[in-house]
């Protein structure tokens, strides 16, 4: 990673901290230890393209108004065009394989700021049926997603909806690959607890 993105990720922590000094308490997690496991889901398509996605996440509540997390990130899409009398012109795929860590802070209720470092390896595969010429490619790239979100989260789960960017905004990240300027990165998913210890009774 760039030594400026360092720093501005380490910037960025800080100032989390800060925030998460200074916040209300809200989206109390009574229950104590707990773990979540969620994520969220991709479907999409349209004229020649098809598009699945999943985005698995574990979660670990520090306290009220942090969490912890790491994310893998599972992508497929297929695109083709079609010639006048129906016939493929071009077909190509794209498979995405991703791992990440995160830190959501809720400096006030139901509104979180996350950052999320990770790393992407994209496989690409293309064939032209008029010339009959195919090819590959596989690239990587490391990531920073940065952005705000709305959600709820207690004992019994989670929920959110959050939009990012891309600090690093590689050529070769699958948020920039075919764009000319940094696309929004916009999630949406759900979790429920996997293990939390039992309260104490009073």
């Amino acid at each position: 990673m760039p030594f400026k993105y360092a720093i501005s990720f380490l910037f960025l922590l800080f100032s989390f901290s800060v925030l998460a000094q200074t916040t209300i308490e809200t989206n109390r997690i009574d229950a104590p230890n707990p773990l979540f496991f969620g994520g969220g889901v991709v479907f999409g398509g349209g004229s020649g393209s098809f598009q699945l996605g999943l985005n698995p996440e574990l979660v670990k509540p520090v306290n009220q108004y942090l969490d912890l997390g790491a994310a893998i990130n599972l992508y497929y899409a297929s695109y083709r065009t079609m010639n006048e009398t129906g016939g493929i012109n071009t077909r190509s795929n794209n498979t995405q394989f991703g791992l990440g860590g995160f830190i959501r802070v809720w400096p006030i209720e139901q509104f979180f700021i996350q950052i999320q470092p990770e790393y992407n390896w994209t496989f690409t595969k293309a064939k032209s049926f008029t010339s009959g010429n195919a090819g590959s490619s596989n690239v990587s790239a490391p990531s920073v997603l940065t952005g705000i979100g709305y959600g709820k989260r207690n004992e019994n789960g989670f929920s959110y909806f959050s939009v990012m960017f891309d600090l690093v905004n590689s050529l070769q990240s699958p948020y920039r690959m075919g764009q000319l300027t940094a696309q929004p990165i916009i999630r949406a998913g759900a979790g429920f607890p996997i293990f939390s210890a039992k309260k104490k009774q009073p």
